[in-house]
């Protein structure tokens, strides 16, 4: 008689998700748990469009119809994790409800960080952009002002200032970088953005900090102050200043944490059969060697199919772990980024081509592509992906802007087609 395996995933995000269907495929007689304080299944790199009103929470729902019946998966939705005991191999979960696992995952993912502002805490109309209540409660407050400020200016603050000026309202975005989406752009490609959203009714600040929210007698917000003085007038505030992982029920565990859940390549924690995927966990960035939370979706998406196996005892490392790419679009207006944005060191070179409506940059050191930003005109930019995903070394990167795949191929012995170059071509 074969053992049922209890499998628990804390979390139904892009992780969580993932790793329940791997698991499934691998483990037709498994148990499977998911536990999420979400009541939804929905992407998260699409809040905003809920917020211009462009799609219904429904319409953001990543996961198959039918998802849970389809893959006989348990899921406890509505559930708040409040406590792990590790030797017990039990949950602690609201309403005192204790379930217990074989094999765990973390998939808790992040909160929005909230800096210390005089009167944050207290207004009314203060959001992040983390989940579907904070869209939804974002769109009644827009109904009732005019103003918006919204407080850093990466990715999810810009996608919120794009949403909420679509609706008509005039924002503000304070930043305390010289430039919008800092870590995806250089200040050519932002100033590009800048441009179109000034055109559209945005607003900026850049080197600036917001030092005081000013309400009235009922906590409704009515502006924002500046460290310069200078007072914004607004009746609602998105924060956006960044992230912090959902860790706190692993207070009084032994489960290794650093600014997030540390794991190795097979997406395993300090403790045997618990394993953590997507923006809870930190991981090293395999390109840079950086150790930071997972920032984007198709990361998670990688780390919970790769957790997902390693629970169901089929071996699978995490093999690409490329967190520093990058895509959005704004105003009609496609860009790229990969790796670096700006010269890693003196010994860098830097290659720009730039003409009326495109913008393209790579950085490279000793033949090897370090980073590169593509504006416009997008179409190689798998290519250049590869090439700085895989460190290939290339005897002509000033060439890089014209050149294809097939500048790239090569043919082994029996005929086969392998990327670049290795011992096994000629």
């Amino acid at each position: 008689m074969s053992i049922i395996m209890k499998y628990v995933i804390l979390g139904a995000s892009a992780a969580g998700i993932n790793a329940a269907k791997t698991i499934r495929e691998l483990d037709p007689n498994g148990e499977i748990t998911i536990v999420s304080k979400d009541k939804a299944i929905y992407s998260r790199c699409m809040l905003h469009h809920v917020i211009s009103q462009g799609r219904q929470p429904r319409e953001i729902n990543f996961a198959e119809e039918n998802f849970f019946e389809k893959y006989n998966i348990n899921w406890l939705a509505g559930q708040e994790v409040l406590g792990l005991n590790t030797e017990e191999k039990t949950v602690l979960l609201t309403g005192d409800l204790k379930i217990s696992y074989d094999r765990l995952l973390i998939a808790t993912g992040s909160s929005s960080f909230i800096p210390p502002i005089k009167n944050l805490a207290a207004a009314k109309q203060i959001f992040g952009l983390r989940n579907i209540e904070d869209a939804v409660a974002v769109n009644l407050a827009a109904e009732n002002t005019g103003a918006a400020v919204v407080i850093g200016a990466g990715l999810i603050g810009m996608d919120a200032a794009y949403a909420l000026a679509d609706r008509g309202l005039e924002v503000t975005v304070i930043e305390t970088a010289e430039h919008i989406l800092p870590l995806q752009l250089d200040k050519t490609a932002a100033q590009k953005y800048e441009k179109l959203f000034r055109q559209n009714a945005v607003n900026f600040f850049f080197k600036e900090t917001t030092v005081e929210i000013k309400l009235d007698q009922d906590n409704n917000v009515r502006g924002v102050v500046l460290q310069s003085g200078a007072f914004v007038h607004c009746g609602l505030v998105i924060v956006a200043a960044g992230v912090r992982s959902n860790i706190e029920f692993l207070k009084n565990t032994n489960v290794k944490i650093g600014r997030g859940i540390q794991v190795n390549s097979y997406q395993e924690t300090s403790v045997p059969n618990i394993y953590a995927a997507g923006d809870v966990c930190e991981s090293t960035e395999t390109f840079t060697g950086q150790v930071s939370l997972t920032p984007i979706w198709p990361s998670a998406i990688l780390q919970g199919r790769t957790a997902g196996s390693n629970m169901a005892a089929i071996p699978r490392q995490l093999e690409i772990n490329f967190a520093f790419k990058n895509s959005m679009t704004f105003y009609g207006l496609h860009t790229i980024s990969f790796g670096l944005t700006g010269q890693a060191d003196s010994d860098s070179k830097e290659l720009i081509y730039q003409d009326a409506g495109n913008y393209k940059k790579i950085i490279f050191k000793d033949g090897v592509i370090k980073g590169a930003i593509l504006q416009g005109d997008i179409s190689n930019s798998g290519l250049i992906g590869k090439l700085v995903q895989d460190k290939t070394k290339i005897s002509h990167p000033e060439q890089i802007f014209n050149m294809t795949y097939a500048n790239f191929f090569a043919q082994k012995e029996n005929g086969e087609f392998c990327f670049a170059c290795n011992d096994n071509c000629h």
